[in-house]
Parts: structure tokens; C-alpha cells; sequence
């Protein structure tokens, strides 16, 4: 049974008891009334009305005697019960009776027909069938109308998601419709499908990207290899082939680490700690000087502390160094500052084209000024997302005087 049909057959039933609950008080009702109005008239009655009957207190019947005695009126005659109303039948027809006792001794007992009542009663007994029968079976059809429309966001769901485990078109999307809480499902619904979609996106990007990037160091170390393997090669060129090919793979480490850094992506679990980031920095700075001696470093460090991954963020540190290294002239210096959770690092570089600025940050993005530099495009993004995992944000600022990269932590409280 579909959930549709469950939801009308539980409505249909509720209604359905609703209904037959309050045509069983209306007819309890009608039938306390009814039998009221008899009582009533029973009381009226003296001992010369034609349905009464005296009883004396040694039993005597005095009256119409058709009307049978029991036990009960007998002890009522005699003084040893109260007065009571009780339905009986008599020669098969019912009457209504009431017992009740006499000052002088003995008991008067009076009795109506109930035919007109029961009559009555089964009439009110048939239009409640007939009227809870129609009813139901209206509410059974109000409650199919309610619940398709009320289930409609729910199959459009169903539709959505099925549509989408048979295409793997993650761009599918639900109509979103009020605010209430199928609506807000449709709304998560369409953020997941979005962010599935993206994240899906980036993954084939990051394959695609990065089996062009492999493709080059290894298809030039794989040649030099070759080279020396065949023996073709002069003894002198045989070092240099061998010393490419060494650099190329090299080259090909980097890659490979970078990579494996930016698909742990959202997966990551930082290891945070309360860091002074300015040693960081310092570090930093003293490994960058060991690897590019003839580089310049002018620093300028306060003083600050961050909750952070130091491993992560001293790696990114260390891509916004080398990148700076890597294009500022000879001897120029490269500034770097920290300052209330900001690392600042800028060079005296050709600078960052206007139309380059906002991509500066993506994966094997490379400006058309940095396609002769070694390297495949991934430092800067590495930068981005150290700062994105602890809740900060990298940038870039190019003027006439070099390029500028602050990235952005949270200080520690």
C-alpha cells in the first residue's frame, strides 16, 4: 500500500469512529429523552388510569391485572424497597413501568406502551446509519483529495531522487513551495543535490587537472630515462638526462603531495592547538632562507596567538613564501609581517593582473605571466583552503610595486 492510501485509509478510519461515536450519543440521547418523556407521563398517573395496577402490602392485586408483579414491586408494596422505573415486556410488547410506594401502604404500578418510542428510536437508529455511512464515505473521499495534495512536495520528491539515482544528473532540482516543513525539505533536498553536485565537480576537475599536470614531469622523465637506457648518449649528456630526470620526479613528489593535501579537502581533522603564530612564521621564514639563500627577508612579527593546525597552516605559510620567492627579482626584498592573526607576505614582483585576481586562488589556475615558473598551480590553493578549514580566508592585492597575499586566522581567545 502506498503511503498516499495509508494516509486516506487512517483518515477514513479516525472520521469514520468520529462519526460513529457521535451518532451512538445521538441516539443514547434521543433514546434518554424519549424515555423521559414517558417516565414523565407515568408519574402523572393516578390509580384510575387505565394502564395502573395497585398492589396492597399482603400482595393483593387491585386493577388491571395483566401487568405482572415481580418480586422487586412486591417489596416495594410492602414497604421494604423504593420506588424505580424499569423497561419489561409483556405478552411480547414492551412497556415502560414505574413502581412506586403509596402513604397509605402498598404500591401503585403504571405502565406505558414503547411501541412509539421504539418506533421512534429505530428511525433515529436508521439516519444515523444512513447519515454516518454518507459521511464517511465523504471523508474518505476528502481525505484521498487532502492527502494527494498534501503529499504532492513528497512525490516530487520521490520523483527527484529517483530521476536521480537513474541518471546521475546531479542537477536535478525540487520546487520549492511555502516554508513549512515539507517545504524546508524540498529546500535541503536541493542543498544536497547542490552540494553534491559541486563536490562531484571539483573531484573530476582535480582528475582532470591533475592527469594533465602528472603527464608532463613524467613523460619528460621517462624520456631522459629512456635516453640513458638506449646508451645513445654521450658520457656528459648522460648526467644531464639523469639530472633531469631527477628533477622532473622531483617535481612530480611536489605534485603528488599537493595533491593528496587538497583531495583530503572537507575530510580533513585538524589537529588544533594554541599556537604562537609568529614563531610559525619565524620558522617558516628560516626554512625558506635555507632553500632560497640568495632570497631577501625583511620580517615584522607582533606578537599573536591562534588556535590552529600548525602543520597545515606552517605548510601554507611556507607556499606563500616560496611563491614569493619565485618572483621577486634578485635581491629584492620580501616583506613579511604578522600582525592580530594576519600573515602578510609581499614581493616586489611583476605583480597579479587585474583579470588574474580572482582565480589567483584556484587549483592549477596559472597566470599567463607564471606559465614559464616552475610549478603546477596548486600552493595558493593550498593557502585557501588552510584558511577556509580554521574559519579564516586568504586574499591578493597587486599594485605597481608587487603582489601582496594575506592569509587570515582566527586569533585564539
Amino acid at each position: 500500500m502506498s503511503f498516499r492510501a495509508r494516509v486516506t485509509v487512517l483518515v477514513a478510519v479516525a472520521i469514520g469512529i468520529t462519526v460513529a461515536a457521535a451518532s451512538v450519543a445521538v441516539w443514547a440521547t434521543a433514546r434518554h429523552q424519549l424515555l423521559a418523556e414517558v417516565d414523565h407521563t407515568l408519574l402523572r398517573q393516578d390509580f384510575g388510569a387505565p394502564l395502573t395496577e395497585f398492589v396492597d402490602p399482603d400482595g393483593g392485586l387491585h386493577g388491571r391485572t395483566f401487568i405482572p408483579v415481580t418480586g422487586q414491586a412486591q417489596r416495594v408494596a410492602s414497604g421494604n424497597g423504593s420506588g424505580y422505573y424499569a423497561t419489561v415486556t409483556i405478552d411480547d410488547s414492551q412497556f415502560r413501568e414505574l413502581v412506586r410506594p403509596v402513604n397509605t401502604g402498598g404500591a401503585l404500578i403504571s405502565v406505558a406502551p414503547l411501541d412509539a418510542t421504539n418506533r421512534a428510536l429505530s428511525r433515529i437508529k436508521l439516519w444515523a446509519f444512513l447519515i454516518g455511512g454518507i459521511g464517511i464515505a465523504l471523508a474518505a473521499a476528502l481525505a484521498a483529495i487532502v492527502a494527494t495534495a498534501a503529499l504532492r512536495p513528497i512525490r516530487r520528491l520521490t520523483a527527484a531522487a529517483e530521476t536521480v539515482a537513474a541518471t546521475g544528473n546531479l542537477g536535478e532540482r525540487v520546487a520549492v513551495s511555502g516554508g513549512d516543513e515539507l517545504g524546508r525539505l524540498a529546500a535541503r533536498f536541493n542543498a544536497m543535490l547542490a552540494a553534491l553536485e559541486e563536490s562531484v565537480g571539483r573531484q573530476r576537475r582535480l582528475v582532470a587537472d591533475a592527469s594533465h599536470e602528472l603527464r608532463t614531469p613524467l613523460t619528460a622523465a621517462r624520456t631522459n630515462v629512456d635516453l640513458v637506457r638506449e646508451g645513445k648518449l654521450p658520457e656528459d649528456e648522460v648526467t644531464h638526462a639523469l639530472d633531469e630526470a631527477s628533477v622532473e620526479l622531483d617535481s612530480l613528489t611536489s605534485l603528488v603531495s599537493d595533491l593528496v593535501e587538497l583531495a583530503r579537502g572537507e575530510e580533513r581533522k585538524l589537529r588544533l592547538e594554541d599556537v604562537a603564530l609568529d614563531d610559525l612564521v619565524s620558522s617558516a621564514v628560516e626554512r625558506a632562507k635555507s632553500r632560497a639563500p640568495e632570497a631577501t627577508f625583511v620580517t615584522s612579527l607582533m606578537p599573536v596567538q591562534v588556535r590552529v593546525d600548525p602543520v597545515l597552516v606552517e605548510r601554507a605559510v611556507g607556499n606563500l613564501l616560496d611563491n614569493a620567492v619565485k618572483y621577486s627579482p634578485p635581491g629584492a626584498p620580501i616583506e613579511v609581517s604578522v600582525r592580530e592573526g594576519e600573515v602578510v607576505v609581499a614581493d616586489n614582483g611583476p605583480g597579479i593582473a587585474e583579470e588574474d585576481l580572482p582565480r589567483i586562488f584556484d587549483r592549477f589556475y596559472r597566470a599567463a605571466t607564471a606559465r614559464a615558473k616552475p610549478g603546477a598551480g596548486l600552493g595558493l590553493a593550498i593557502v585557501r583552503e588552510a584558511a577556509e578549514a580554521h574559519g579564516g580566508a586568504a586574499r591578493a592585492e597587486s599594485n605597481a610595486d608587487g603582489a601582496r597575499f594575506i592569509l587570515s586566522l582566527p586569533a585564539a581567545t
